[in-house]
């Protein structure tokens, strides 16, 4: 019987968190670091274009530049950068995606078009 579509979603054995930085408050820092920490045996990558480097790691600018298409993206950037990097995850063949952010509909009206395709 072949796997369900969402099984990579569940069971990646590969994840990208866009976001990630060894800031202390960083919610993408912390899902990198507990992934790691906490005994996940797929490959993490960190994509933040804004270190080379996150807790010894190399870190990616970009989706485009992963060297390998992971299973799965956590993406815990500002509401304005999540549509953009969704955008670049279906280019880089990305198939799931978890958003974890804040700043759409609950600030307002104008932000509330950031959900909208």
């Amino acid at each position: 019987m072949p796997q369900h579509y969402l099984h990579p979603l569940f069971n990646a054995r590969s994840v990208a968190v866009f976001g990630a930085s060894e800031r202390e408050d960083s919610v993408a820092g912390t899902l990198f670091r507990n992934l790691r920490n906490a005994g996940y045996s797929g490959e993490v990558y960190p994509v933040n274009p804004k270190h080379e480097t996150v807790f010894g790691v190399r870190c990616y600018a970009s989706a485009s530049e992963l060297p390998a298409v992971p299973e799965l993206a956590l993406i815990a950037t500002p509401a304005p950068t999540v549509v953009q990097i969704m955008e670049a995850c279906g280019q880089r063949g990305i198939r799931h995606a978890i958003v974890l952010s804040a700043g759409f509909r609950e600030v307002g009206a104008k932000s509330a078009a950031l959900e909208t395709p």
